[in-house]
């Protein structure tokens, strides 16, 4: 964007939302893959990213056509709810016996695949919408640079302190952080109102 220039209070809602669920997600992350790997070693860490990442493509797949016929904003609402409640189910899984823990963690490990999905695609139409043409890859840019940055940083945190906190613990403060980020979700401005045409020319 140019000197002087404000990005759009959309930008500035999905930027905040998205950096608080990067460092959610990215606290989250070390702790899901030692929960599967304690549970059958690499073999079950390889088969449930491997399903995360096979179920993240088909929910992009699918939920492009539904954000061009009803909006962006309710699909990125529901993303994020349904992110948090896989957070929570993981480590309350471990509590089933077997059969239904494998059948339950199936289920969640296909769900959080989905979301995530959900999520990179309507981001990154929504940015399409909402940024100019001429800073776009600027905006974009910075957006995913300080998401991946935080990230990052939460998963060294995490690495850290891991040996302090409980699976449990760490999914109830992500939590509660995904639910600020929908706080904040909850004012985006719709960029696409179903029946009408994205809004053009908004600054980013």
């Amino acid at each position: 964007m140019k000197a002087g220039e404000m990005p759009s209070r959309g930008f500035q809602t999905i930027y905040l939302a998205n950096a608080l669920l990067s460092l959610a997600d990215g606290f989250y992350y070390p702790f899901l893959i030692a929960f599967l790997y304690e549970m059958e070693g690499i073999v079950a860490a390889g088969v449930g990213l491997g399903i995360i990442t096979a179920m993240d493509s088909l929910g992009s797949y699918f939920v492009g056509g539904l954000v061009d016929r009803y909006g962006r904003k309710p699909f990125l609402l529901v993303s994020a709810g349904l992110s948090a409640a896989v957070y929570l189910a993981y480590p309350l899984s471990q509590h089933l016996g077997v059969p239904w823990l494998y059948g339950v963690l199936l289920i969640v490990l296909m769900l959080d695949g989905l979301t995530d999905g959900f999520w990179d695609t309507i981001e990154a139409v929504y940015l399409g919408d909402i940024t100019r043409r001429a800073f776009r890859g600027r905006s974009m840019g910075s957006y995913w640079g300080v998401g991946g940055i935080l990230f990052g940083v939460a998963m060294m945190a995490a690495g850290w302190l891991g040996v302090h906190l409980s699976f449990l613990a760490v999914a109830l403060g992500v939590v509660v952080v995904y639910l600020l980020g929908i706080w904040v979700l909850l004012n985006l401005e719709e960029s696409f109102p179903s029946g009408r045409n994205p809004t053009q020319g908004q600054q980013g």
